[in-house]
C-alpha cells in the first residue's frame, strides 16, 4: 500500500522505528534526488538497495549507502546495474527479489541500526560479480562521501545528506559494510577512477568487490549504520548481529513486528480486510526513527556534538505539522513509552538548541511548514497520562518561542500574531520571491493563525493542569483569536490586512499563492484554501459552532463533501468527517464518511493510500477510524466515535502507564454502518457519540449496537 499514488512508502526491511533499512532503489540517484520515492510498484528496473531509507515523506532524503550488483566486467555506467526484476516478496522485517539480469536473488533484513543482505547466483554460469557501493547515489540533494579500506572484506565511511525541502543544512550518514568472502578484489575509485589509496571521498567515490567465485555459494553482505562515527557504526552492527546468521536475524526480525503489531487483535473473515489495517498500523511504526547508537550517543548537529541519551531512547525525523493530528496521539495510547521518549527527545532538543523541534531531520531543525507542532503533542501526551518527563521544562520550552518576539524560527509572524490577533497577509516579512524556511516570512497568514491558536490553547491547557492559572488564562485568550479572521459574509476564514480591513479578491476555491509552488495554498493558506480551512479550529469546535450558528455549521460542512473540496490526502481538513458528531442528530453522517472514505481510498493496492502518508499520518488516522474512535482535537483526551469496521477487536495496552490493561471492542446488531447505541463494561451510555481517554483506557469492553437498516437513514 502506497508505493504508487505518491504514497511514498517501501517494501524495504525495517524494524519498528529502525534506524537501518534495506530497500531496492527503483529510481536512479546518481545525478539527482529524483523525488522523494525509493521505490515505485511498476518500474521497470532495481538499480541497487539503499539501507537508511524514510517512509511517506514530501521531499527527496536519506536513500544512502547504496549497494549496486553487475556481472562481468565492471563498468562505472549506471545501465550496468540497473536489472529487471521479479518474484518479489515483501513482509515485515523481510524483502526478497529475482534481479533477472544478473541472475542473482536478493534477500534483506534488518536490525534497529544494521542491515545483512544474501545475494545468492540462479546459475552456474561463474561470471563475476560485482557488489558496488556507490558514494555518489542517493537521494538527497547532497551527494558525495567518504571511505577508508579497514581491510579486504570491511570498509567504513560516510555519505553526505541533506537540502532537505530547501532547507540548506547538511549532515553525514556514517556505515561499516562487511562482506563475508575470504579473498575478494578490491577496488577504491575516486573521481570515477582507479586509486591506490586507502581512504577517498568525493561526489565520484565507491568501492567495488569483484567476486570470481562465492564461498559458500552465497554474498553476505553486513552494514552498519550511525549518525556518530564510523566507529559506532561498527558497533552498532557489531553488538547487534553478533553472530547470528541471516535467518537468525530475520527471526528476530519477525518476533519484534509481531511483538508491537499484536497490540490490537482483529477478527474479520476479509484477507483483504486484514491486510489493509495491519499494513496502516505497520506505517504508523516507522517513523519517528530510532537515532541514538547502542551505546546511547547521538549527534545534535545543531550544536555540533556527539552527546549521551542515557536514560532515554533518542528519536529523529519529526515530520510534525503532519503528525501531532494522528500518530502521536496513537503512538500514546499503543505505544506509550517509545512516545515518551520521543517527548523527552524533543525537550532535550530544546535544551540543546533553545527552541522545541519543528520538522527535525538527522539532529537538526530543517524548519518546514507551520505552526508550533511540538506543543500539541507535549500536552496531549501529558493529558493522556504519559507524565514522566520535566513538565516545567516543557512549559519554558513552548514559551520560549510563544513568547519570543526577536528572533524566532519556529513562529514567524509572531510579533504581528501577538499585536493583532492574527497575521496580516499585507505585513507578513520576508520576501516571497526569495522564500526560505528561516527567513522571516509567514507562509498562509490564516492558516499559520489558526496553527498558533491551537498551539496556544495546548500550551493554557497544560499550566493549567500544573496549577498556572494565570499562563493558562493568559493563553487560552490567545487560542480565541481566530474569531478575528471569521467572516460572517461570507462564512469562511479569510486574509486580512494589518489595519483591519479585509482582502479583497478573496476566493474560497483558490490554491495559488506566491510562496512554495503552484497549488500550494490559496491567498492566506497552506497547503490548502479556505474550504479545507473552513473548520480548523479544533481546540474549540462548540465555539466555532456558535460563531457560524448551527445551521451554517451543517450547512458549510455538508458542502465540504458535496461540492469535492474535502480532501483526506492532506492534513488541514483530515478530522472534518468526525465533525458532524458536533451536531445533533447528524452523527450518521460521520459514520458513514468515515466508512467510505477509509474503504474508498485504503485498499489492499500498491496505490492504497489516497497520497503521500506523511510519516505514517494518513495510515494513523484509518488504524483509529476502523477501531472506532478518533482524536479530533489534540490537548483534549477526548475520542470522537464511528462505527468499528470489524466485528471484533481487542487493543493490549501497555504495562507504561496504563497497567497492561485489554479492551474489547464489539460490534453488534444488523447494521455495519451505523450504530445507535454505545455500553461500556455493559453499561448504555447517554453521550453516545463522544469518549474520554480516561474512560477509554478504564474499561474492558466498548459495544457498538448498531441500527437497523430501516432506521439508518441519514440526515443531510
Amino acid at each position: 500500500m502506497g508505493t504508487i499514488n505518491d504514497g511514498n512508502t517501501h517494501p524495504g526491511a525495517t524494524l519498528p522505528w529502525g534506524m537501518a533499512s534495506a530497500l531496492p532503489h527503483t529510481k536512479d540517484f546518481r545525478e539527482k534526488a529524483n523525488g522523494p520515492a525509493y521505490y515505485n510498484f511498476g518500474d521497470e528496473k532495481i538499480y541497487g538497495f539503499g539501507n537508511v531509507n524514510l517512509s511517506g515523506l514530501g521531499c527527496p532524503v536519506a536513500g544512502a549507502v547504496p549497494l549496486k550488483l553487475s556481472t562481468g566486467k565492471f563498468d562505472w555506467d549506471i545501465e550496468n546495474f540497473a536489472s529487471t526484476y521479479k518474484d518479489e516478496e515483501a513482509y515485515a522485517g523481510y524483502y526478497k527479489v529475482t534481479l533477472e539480469k544478473h541472475q542473482l536473488v536478493a534477500e534483506m533484513t534488518a536490525t534497529t541500526r544494521s542491515t545483512i543482505y544474501n545475494f545468492t547466483p540462479q546459475n552456474d554460469d561463474k561470471q563475476p560479480i560485482n557488489l558496488f557501493l556507490d558514494l555518489g547515489a542517493n537521494t538527497s540533494h547532497r551527494k558525495g562521501g567518504s571511505l577508508k579500506v579497514v581491510s579486504p572484506q570491511l570498509i567504513t565511511g560516510s555519505q553526505l545528506d541533506g537540502a532537505f525541502c530547501g532547507f540548506q543544512k547538511s549532515t553525514n550518514i556514517y556505515f561499516a559494510l562487511e562482506i563475508n568472502q575470504p579473498n575478494p578484489q578490491v577496488k577504491i575509485y575516486e573521481n570515477q577512477k582507479v586509486t591506490d589509496k586507502r581512504e577517498v571521498k568525493g561526489d565520484k567515490a565507491g568501492v567495488v568487490w569483484t567476486l570470481d567465485q562465492l564461498d559458500q555459494g552465497k554474498l553476505e553482505v553486513r552494514v552498519g549504520i550511525s549518525f556518530v562515527s564510523e566507529k559506532n557504526a561498527l558497533d552498532n552492527l557489531r553488538k547487534e548481529q553478533g553472530d547470528l546468521s541471516f535467518e537468525g536475524i530475520h527471526q528476530k526480525a519477525i518476533a519484534e513486528w509481531n511483538k508491537q503489531l499484536q497490540k490490537v487483535d482483529i477478527e474479520t473473515s476479509s484477507n483483504d480486510d486484514e491486510q489493509i489495517f495491519y499494513t496502516a498500523l505497520y506505517h504508523s511504526l516507522l517513523l519517528p526513527h530510532v537515532i541514538s547508537d547502542v551505546n546511547g550517543e547521538y549527534y545534535s548537529r545543531e550544536i555540533d556534538k556527539v552527546l549521551v541519551a542515557d536514560d532515554y531512547t533518542r528519536y529523529s525525523t519529526y515530520s510534525l505539522w503532519d503528525t501531532y493530528r494522528t500518530l502521536h496521539p496513537l503512538l500514546a495510547l499503543l505505544y506509550p513509552k517509545e512516545q515518551r521518549d520521543m517527548v523527552v527527545t524533543m525537550l532535550e532538543m530544546y535544551k540543546e538548541w533553545g527552541w522545541l523541534p519543528k520538522w527535525e531531520l538527522f539532529g537538526y531543525d530543517t524548519f518546514v511548514m507551520v505552526g508550533d507542532p511540538a506543543v500539541p503533542v507535549i500536552s496531549d501526551t501529558y493529558l493522556k497520562g504519559i507524565t514522566d518527563f520535566d513538565t516545567e521544562l516543557a512549559i519554558e520550552a513552548m514559551l520560549a518561542t510563544a513568547a519570543n518576539t526577536k528572533k524566532n524560527p519556529t513562529r514567524p509572524g509572531i510579533s504581528q500574531y501577538i499585536e493583532h490577533g492574527y497575521i496580516p497577509i499585507d505585513d507578513r516579512g520576508g520576501d516571497p520571491q526569495k522564500f526560505s524556511w528561516t527567513n522571516g516570512i509567514v507562509w498562509g497568514p490564516v492558516s499559520t493563525t489558526l496553527e498558533y491558536n491551537l498551539a496556544d490553547y495546548n500550551i493554557a491547557q497544560l499550566a493549567n493542569v500544573l496549577g498556572k492559572n494565570e499562563l493558562a488564562k493568559e493563553y487560552y485568550r490567545r487560542s480565541d483569536s481566530y474569531k478575528k479572521l471569521y467572516d460572517p459574509k461570507t462564512t469562511f476564514f479569510r486574509p486580512k490586512l494589518k489595519n483591519g480591513n479585509w482582502m479583497e479578491s478573496f476566493n474560497p476555491t483558490d490554491r495559488f499563492f506566491d510562496i512554495r509552488w503552484e497549488g500550494s495554498g490559496g491567498k492566506g493558506f497552506v497547503e490548502g484554501n479556505a474550504w479545507q480551512y473552513n473548520f480548523f479550529v479544533p481546540h474549540a469546535m462548540n465555539d466555532l459552532k456558535s460563531l457560524m450558528g448551527e445551521e451554517v455549521f451543517l450547512s458549510k460542512l455538508n458542502d465540504l463533501f458535496s461540492n469535492g473540496e474535502y480532501d483526506l490526502t492532506n492534513e488541514p481538513d483530515i478530522t472534518y468527517p468526525y465533525l458532524f458528531n458536533y451536531v445533533k442528530g447528524h452523527e450518521k453522517k460521520t459514520q458513514q464518511l468515515v466508512r467510505e472514505k477509509g474503504d474508498l481510498h485504503f485498499t489492499n493496492t500498491p496505490s492504497g493510500i489516497p497520497g503521500n502518508d506523511d510519516a505514517g499520518t494518513l495510515s494513523a488516522w484509518l488504524v483509529f477510524s476502523q477501531l472506532g474512535f478518533f482524536p479530533d482535537a489534540p490537548g483534549i483526551p477526548t475520542y470522537q466515535l464511528t462505527t468499528p469496521k470489524f466485528e471484533k477487536a481487542t487493543i493490549h495496552l501497555d504495562d507504561y502507564v496504563y497497567n497492561g490493561q485489554t479492551i474489547e471492542i464489539i460490534k453488534t446488531g444488523e447494521n455495519d454502518r451505523y450504530f445507535n447505541q454505545f455500553t461500556i463494561d455493559g453499561k448504555v451510555r447517554e453521550e453516545v457519540y463522544q469518549l474520554s481517554h480516561q474512560e477509554l483506557v478504564s474499561t474492558n469492553e466498548l459495544v457498538f449496537n448498531t441500527v437497523s437498516e430501516r432506521l439508518s437513514e441519514v440526515k443531510e
